[in-house]
């Protein structure tokens, strides 16, 4: 006779805790400043409301280059689900967790502000280390 009880999970919250938060919130121009920076190749887009990013192995298949699609527009009600997907999908190319891409995507974020703070925050870092 079972005496405990075990709480359960609702299935629509199963992966809630597993799965960093964080990838809602990137912006479109962090994610392409990435993915430029790592020696991805923005291509021609081949469908509405997304841009392309070839792979930087170059690698084809049938003749076509593979490739990762960024949504163009952070406005989009599925945003989220696809920041979800592209995150986990550079993740597994690269070989690493999800959270480290994002947190290397902010980082990069971090360093190209427009008004330089986080080129300013970065140098003074360096500067206390030594």
């Amino acid at each position: 006779m079972m005496q405990y009880l075990q709480r359960s999970i609702d299935p629509r919250n199963q992966y809630r805790r597993w799965i960093d938060p964080r990838h809602r919130s990137l912006r479109v121009a962090d994610v392409t400043a990435y993915l430029l920076q790592r020696g991805w190749k923005q291509l021609p887009p081949d469908r509405k409301g997304f841009q392309a990013f070839q792979e930087p192995t170059g690698e084809l298949v049938n003749g076509k280059p593979v490739c990762q699609l960024v949504p163009d527009s952070e406005e989009y009600d599925n945003y989220g689900a696809l920041m979800f997907e592209l995150v986990t999908r550079l993740a597994e190319f690269e070989d690493r967790q999800a959270a480290q891409v994002i947190d290397d995507i902010l980082r990069l974020a971090a360093h190209d502000t427009p008004n330089g703070a986080g080129e300013k925050q970065a140098r003074e870092a360096e500067v206390t280390s030594k």
